[in-house]
């Protein structure tokens, strides 16, 4: 279980997993295993999973989008294609499987299991062009099928099958026992799995742009995972004083162990919001919502967030001659903005312009309104956001 659970976002470990996890019962998965919505909606894409044959072009799409999924075979797709249309209509496992799952049928357990093993459903699988066509010249003995009453997805419902061969001895109640007791913890990995290979699908050609832009970036998962961070961000994350940014890296965001404040503002991207972090070593840390990734012309489909590191030495007077022209600002409110862009204050500001602090407390209210922001770290998110849109003019 284990390494099925470890080996979720590695499609070539999580073949072998699956190998395994099926050996550990003294079989192989001379079956499939597939994600859907329960049998019926299994067997109504039985001629689709022939047409496409590819597990990689099933774990294109997220379960969000409603489809069901084959996430491991050791079966050709024509055989598939043959089982769904035909052989499981007299198929002894199947139909028992299906007794399992008749709507209003109490149950105690969370998962199922069957097996053709018994001396009844071998004598009546005997008679069957399953058998016949597709067991005997395989020398395929016995199957166990699992499945179960509750995923967390509706096409999170995972059926497997496994085989045992040649001259071994049918599953028995206690490889059943074994099957539904961690049926659900597959299934979760394998609906992980699914998740995690069409996130990296759809982040395809998003790694480019992101090592094309003048900043750090780095993209997480909704469960804040880093998936990527382009060549900038890794070496401002070496830097020595940036000890909060290279703890990401080995693990999410939202784990106990992470700073309590890029906690809060991960959990503010989610929200739909962004955010900003002044940094050590003269760095700004401003974090993007879905929506802001699309804005760079980024996959909008690939559901995340995204960070942005900058450095204060960035010339930042094009994206803050933009908010002067989008918001109508005075010169001095426009150059108050590039004064805290810069890592300058309220202070530092007036003194420099030998301005009192009040007027300047006065154009700095002013910015909010006009930027329907209420912070000064909301304000800087605003430019960094602009700076992004403009990169062909930062260094």
């Amino acid at each position: 279980m284990n390494q099925l659970i470890g080996a979720v976002a590695d499609p070539a470990r999580w073949s072998r997993a699956v190998a395994d996890y099926a050996a550990s019962f003294n079989a192989e998965l001379q079956g499939a295993a597939f994600l859907s919505g329960g049998l019926e909606h299994l067997a109504e894409w039985g001629g689709e999973f022939a047409a496409q044959p590819s597990i990689h072009y099933w774990l294109q799409s997220p379960s969000s989008e409603g489809t069901p999924a084959l996430v491991e075979t050791g079966l050709g797709f024509e055989t598939v294609q043959n089982y769904m249309n035909e052989m499981r209509l007299d198929d002894p496992l199947w139909l028992a499987a299906k007794t399992c799952t008749v709507p209003g049928v109490p149950s105690r357990a969370a998962a199922w299991a069957v097996t053709d093993s018994s001396k009844e459903h071998s004598q009546s699988l005997r008679r069957t062009a399953i058998y016949s066509e597709f067991l005997q010249p395989r020398e395929i003995t016995s199957r166990m099928l699992g499945g179960s009453y509750a995923a967390s997805h509706p096409v999170g419902h995972l059926n497997m099958v496994i085989c045992r061969r040649g001259s071994q001895a049918g599953f028995g109640s206690e490889d059943l026992q074994r099957f539904r007791n961690e049926f659900l913890g597959v299934q979760q990995a394998a609906w992980l799995h699914r998740e995690m290979t069409a996130m990296r699908a759809r982040m395809q050609g998003m790694e480019r742009l992101m090592e094309q832009m003048p900043m750090g970036l780095l993209f997480f998962d909704t469960t804040g995972r880093l998936l990527h961070a382009n060549a900038r961000a890794l070496r401002l994350c070496a830097r020595p004083e940036s000890r909060a940014l290279r703890s990401l890296r080995r693990g999410t965001v939202l784990q106990s162990t992470a700073d309590a404040g890029l906690r809060a503002l991960f959990r503010r991207s989610l929200q739909g919001h962004s955010g900003c972090l002044e940094l050590p070593g003269a760095l700004l840390l401003v974090t993007l919502s879905v929506n802001d990734v699309a804005a760079l012309g980024l996959d909008a489909r690939a559901p995340g967030v995204a960070w942005v590191i900058m450095e204060r030495s960035l010339d930042c007077t094009v994206a803050v001659e933009l908010a002067r022209q989008a918001y109508r600002l005075s010169p001095a409110e426009a150059a108050l903005l590039l004064r805290l862009m810069q890592g300058g204050t309220p202070q530092d500001f007036a003194d420099a312009r030998g301005s009192r602090i009040s007027t300047v407390r006065t154009q700095l209210s002013a910015l909010f309104t006009k930027t329907n922001t209420q912070r000064q770290q909301e304000l800087l998110a605003l430019v960094a956001r602009l700076m992004l849109l403009t990169p062909a003019e930062a260094p």
